[in-house]
């Protein structure tokens, strides 16, 4: 008999991810919430994860694995991911992380009319073992008509969201130079269809190895102007905040003739609490990057 619950796709991509992937799997397969398809894709592993993933689809239907001809590299790999899904609604997973068995059925039956729902999250390590931080201690949640809290920083990962396929109509092609969740998260907040929950539902693994290294502030504020202008193209930005981010790129401008950018500085100061507010940082700190981000030899 056909299952009247909406099908649900969870699209995981995995690269040299034996380590953790069986943990990761079982507790995608263990989900409360049984209407499931579980779309993997492996990006050319070199170590026993593909074969690993083989025995698992072999004990559960609800596997499709696919194995690319050559490395895409994961951009490119989320994007064929996604290609291949055929649900209502699509749950991103990364290869390393343990999900809660609750996680989609609470998700989907509270995503309601909205395009985007997302949850915290607890970080742990290498080893499984918690670091006592969750997501929220370093990022503020938003919901709704979000857009400018958007704008500098992203507090809604990939791995701990659900969003309605139709989503994609509007998201769709992907930038190439900005992670997809942040678009997708972007995009949903001009519709003022994304909202969340403070409920916990994934133990979200961070790798010592993994962690990013130290830009300096000009390559820092180049990856911020590159991103406002991806965001003020967006089809779907209003008018207000596409003014607003029309004024910051001018700022950035004068720093090519000026050593600093007093018009710079004062739209960020006079917006801070919108353009800051979703990363946890003193009112210090917020002032220190402002003015090196307002600095030519910053």
């Amino acid at each position: 008999m056909e299952s009247k619950e909406p099908l649900v796709s969870i699209a995981l991509c995995t690269y040299n991810g034996a380590l953790y992937i069986n943990e990761q799997l079982n507790s995608i397969l263990s989900q409360t919430y049984q209407n499931l398809e579980i779309i993997i894709v492996d990006d050319c592993s070199t170590d026993r994860t593909f074969q690993m993933l083989e025995e698992f689809q072999k004990k559960d239907s609800r596997i499709q694995l696919f194995k690319n001809d050559k490395n895409l590299g994961f951009n490119l790999n989320f994007n064929k991911a996604l290609s291949l899904t055929n649900g209502a609604y699509i749950a991103i997973s990364d290869q390393d992380d343990i999900w809660d068995k609750e996680k989609i059925a609470f998700m989907l039956a509270h995503i309601h009319n909205d395009l985007l729902f997302y949850h915290d999250s607890v970080f742990i390590d290498e080893n499984g073992r918690s670091t006592g931080k969750k997501m929220s201690d370093l990022h503020r949640f938003v919901k709704g008509n979000c857009e400018d809290f958007l704008l500098y920083h992203n507090c809604i990962s990939g791995h701990a969201f659900i969003f309605d396929k139709k989503l994609l109509n509007s998201c769709l092609p992907f930038p190439t130079e900005m992670y997809y969740d942040w678009w997708m998260a972007y995009t949903a907040a001009c519709l003022g269809k994304i909202n969340f929950t403070k409920r916990i539902f994934v133990q979200h693994r961070r790798h010592s190895q993994s962690s990013t290294s130290k830009e300096d502030a000009q390559t820092k504020r180049n990856k911020n102007l590159k991103n406002l202008i991806v965001f003020r193209d967006n089809p779907l930005t209003s008018k207000k905040t596409k003014k607003l981010i029309s004024d910051l790129i001018l700022g950035y401008e004068d720093l090519r003739t000026k050593k600093f950018s007093f018009k710079l500085f004062s739209l960020l100061l006079s917006n801070t609490n919108k353009l800051f507010y979703t990363r946890r940082r003193s009112f210090f700190s917020t002032i220190k990057f402002i003015i090196k981000e307002c600095s030519k030899n910053s």
